[in-house]
């Protein structure tokens, strides 16, 4: 049984100005059920990219073959489909020979995808599973999880 993953990120700014952040995972099975949840915190964010990334990552790590991950991160999507190929030939560098950025997590993105068949797809903008991935997301930024 396949699943969809729906990966979200949130990003809230405290009292003193600094960023924390919160990615979330719901993941449902073919009947609309959901099959597994999580969450993770983050303090001190200074790049959306990075966090919608990492959100990325923590959703390939619960992946199996078969899985959908759904995404509302262009960046994500895109550099999962189209670049990521091109960066590893190029030794972790775009086209204009300048390094990219997140590499470490781009490099993780690529090991946990290596040994499963998965896709990353753009979440529709009113979608279930992306609304509850946002909220936990918030939950987990606003550490009230």
């Amino acid at each position: 049984m396949n699943k969809g993953i729906y990966v979200e990120a949130a990003i809230v700014k405290k009292q003193r100005g600094y960023c924390v952040g919160g990615i979330g995972l719901i993941a449902l099975d073919d009947t609309e059920c959901i099959d597994g949840e999580d969450w993770q915190s983050f303090d001190s964010i200074t790049d959306c990219n990075y966090l919608e990334l990492s959100a990325l990552a923590f959703g390939l790590k619960c992946a199996s073959d078969g899985d959908i991950i759904y995404s509302s991160s262009d960046y994500c999507v895109d550099g999962f489909n189209y670049w990521l190929d091109g960066w590893k030939r190029r030794n972790w560098r775009k086209a204009n020979k300048k390094p990219i950025a997140n590499q470490d997590l781009w490099v993780l993105v690529d090991k946990r995808s290596a040994d499963k068949q998965v896709e990353v797809r753009k979440v529709a903008a009113c979608s279930a599973g992306k609304d509850a991935a946002y909220r936990y997301a918030l939950a987990a930024a606003n550490r009230q999880l």
